[in-house]
């Protein structure tokens, strides 16, 4: 016979109790023990009202769920540096596993905000990169050069780090190719360009990104990866159809690189951050400094034609003058004063007449130091049209980068500079038409290509 709810109102008895944390929501809510009776505990057949204990539970309206999703891999911060090996197989070293807390089970909520910036990557050290790191400082054409602000830039920026190693692969590759101690180490398949290029290729993603919000807190970091994506660009070695101010497959040159160091700098200045650049820049090798200022002997040149060929003090004092001059009549004949360009190309070609004055025609050797200014001045000042007129293999601007080539030629013992002035000659010659490569001659008798 079932019971009825009523037939146990006047039974007030003390009963055991089982401890357990079950028990029907209306005990639960009044506070009181539960006998856990099914299918209605005796507390609710006392009080008549209908027990839950034996139903399935559900949840209140309105209540959240918890759901418990499987932990996902946890990347450390951009800024924390871990290191793996360089193995083929990618070998990880193993974390001990530890188990979950309730707090790390919980729903994962989408950001408040779409990402729309390149996500940083964690910089991985692998056995390779502190190779090429170590190579940076130990190597004779690299250390001392790297400005010290520069790699302390690195280690809080990581695609200036990048830079660096991608220079330092790139001096593993052209200086010693195949043929390095640090294989005694390393792998034996490793290539340390193609290291380079990973790291050149990660590290224009991260400036691509930053460039946009150029301010005053990452402008010596752009300011000083622009330097070495330029030197990277160089440091690659005379590549085919690439010859710094043209390409044959007419995609974007080296200069342009160039350019954005220009760009970068201009801007910086422009909110006063600019005061501590000269920190980054590379260091050149420390000659023995002439006792004085060397002095130069001034290339004539005027708006009107200065000198003829029976001047007695003009063609044989330097041997450069008359190139220049039938450069400059070159000029004279390509463009009429009236014309805008004319007034850029005289600009530029009286630009370069005073680097030739102050390096090839100094009575002292000028020092090393002192000769990048003098030449990269001139390349710095270039005007943007007559860039443009070398990417569209213009004649006069073709011979102007040739002219340009033999003051470059004076760097070529710089290991990223070696071949560059010769390729990039043998580039135009090879561009002009026969009454054009007239000009040419003396640049490649200088380089010793004619």
């Amino acid at each position: 016979m079932d019971q009825q709810p009523g037939s146990y109102a006047s039974n007030r008895s003390r009963r055991s109790h089982r401890k357990s944390r079950l028990g029907c929501g209306n005990c639960k809510a009044r506070r009181v023990k539960c006998d856990e009776a099914e299918p209605n505990c005796n507390n609710c057949v006392r009080h008549s009202i209908k027990c839950d204990f034996g139903q399935p539970p559900k949840h209140a309206p309105g209540s959240v769920q918890r759901t418990i999703q499987p932990p996902k891999p946890k990347q450390k911060p951009p800024t924390e540096f871990s290191f793996i090996s360089s193995s083929q197989s990618e070998f990880r070293v193993p974390k001990r596993v530890r188990r979950e807390t309730d707090s790390e089970k919980t729903v994962s909520l989408p950001d408040s905000e779409p990402e729309t910036a390149v996500a940083p990557r964690p910089f991985q050290f692998t056995t390779t990169d502190m190779a090429l790191f170590h190579h940076c400082f130990s190597a004779d054409d690299l250390k001392g050069h790297i400005p010290d602000e520069l790699v302390r830039l690195g280690f809080s920026v990581h695609y200036v780090l990048r830079l660096l190693l991608a220079v330092s692969g790139f001096h593993l590759q052209r200086k010693t190719p195949g043929n390095n101690s640090l294989h005694l180490f390393l792998e034996p398949n490793v290539d340390f360009g193609v290291e380079a290029e990973r790291h050149l290729q990660i590290a224009i993603e991260g400036i691509a990104a930053a460039a946009p919000q150029l301010n005053p807190a990452n402008s010596s970091a752009l300011y000083g990866a622009s330097i070495y994506i330029f030197v990277c660009s160089l440091a690659r070695g005379p590549q085919p159809e690439e010859y710094l101010a043209f390409r044959d497959d007419e995609d974007m040159p080296s200069l342009c690189l160039f350019f954005g160091i220009r760009s970068i700098l201009e801007a910086s200045t422009n909110m006063g951050a600019a005061t501590e650049f000269s920190q980054l820049h590379p260091r050149p090798s420390q000659d023995n400094p002439p006792e004085s200022e060397p002095e130069a002997e001034p290339y004539p040149t005027t708006e009107i034609f200065p000198y003829t060929l029976n001047d007695d003090n003009t063609h044989n004092f330097r041997p450069y003058w008359k190139p220049l001059n039938d450069l400059q009549s070159l000029i004279f004949e390509m463009f009429s004063p009236t014309d805008s360009r004319y007034f850029i190309y005289q600009t530029a070609f009286e630009s370069l007449c005073s680097s030739y004055d102050a390096i090839l025609g100094a009575s002292v050797p000028v020092p090393g130091p002192e000769l990048w200014p003098r030449i990269f001045t001139w390349l710095y000042q270039l005007p943007e049209i007559i860039a443009h007129d070398m990417q569209k293999k213009h004649p006069v601007a073709l011979l102007l980068i040739s002219f340009f080539s033999v003051l470059l030629n004076e760097l070529d013992s710089v290991w990223f500079i070696i071949g560059w002035p010769r390729h990039i000659v043998g580039g135009v010659s090879n561009c002009l038409d026969d009454r054009h490569r007239v000009l040419l001659e003396w640049p490649l008798q200088t380089l010793g290509m004619f």
